[in-house]
């Protein structure tokens, strides 16, 4: 019936065109379409005929086990995404864990390295303390003589724990360049200091 309606709108539209020869709409037996009498052009192409139904029911039965086959792919990859934010999120938690344990340990070393840096403060001081007893019991001249072959942090040092008196006797005595290298660490030690009211 389709083939019939478009051989007679072809045909219509060559004579409303005025163009052509006009072709027989409904051929009998199945025939290709003929042309009427007086017309030289060449028949219409034949369109192809519908497949079977057998032939579109496996195309859509092909279609859906495709469908299906990706669906379950699709499945698979939600599924190993899945596990893998499982796994990543035991890392994190694991990675958590090891963070805290390290803060844990890094807290306690420094608490030990404070309490061994106060240890070996308090210890510094002790000797400080006896040295500063011993050079203040020695004439200022044997005192002077030590303090020129001295480190000049740990003379620094000493004549920052002696008293004014005591220092300026010793002081008088020592190696004028090293007197004046220890008089400028202590001005400058002293200026660090918070003024005491």
């Amino acid at each position: 019936m389709m083939k019939a309606v478009k051989y007679l709108m072809i045909g219509v539209m060559m004579v409303w065109g005025g163009a052509g020869p006009v072709w027989c709409a409904d051929p009998p037996n199945g025939e290709a379409p003929r042309m009427v009498e007086g017309s030289d052009a060449p028949p219409p192409e034949r369109l192809p005929a519908e497949p079977p139904p057998e032939v579109i029911f496996q195309g859509m039965e092909a279609k859906r086990i495709s469908l299906e086959e990706r669906a379950e792919e699709i499945r698979l990859e939600e599924r190993k995404l899945k596990e893998l934010k499982v796994e990543l999120e035991a890392k994190r938690e694991e990675l958590d864990t090891l963070r805290k344990q390290i803060e844990t340990s890094l807290t306690r070393l420094e608490a030990k390295e404070k309490t061994v840096n106060e240890a070996q403060r308090l210890e510094e001081e002790k000797k400080i303390k006896q040295l500063v007893k011993l050079y203040s019991s020695m004439k200022p001249k044997q005192a002077a003589a030590i303090v020129n072959n001295m480190d000049i942090v740990i003379a620094e040092r000493l004549f920052l724990n002696l008293k004014g008196d005591v220092a300026g006797k010793i002081l008088a005595y020592v190696d004028q360049e090293k007197a004046a290298r220890i008089t400028e660490r202590l001005a400058e030690t002293l200026e660090d200091l918070p003024e005491v009211p």
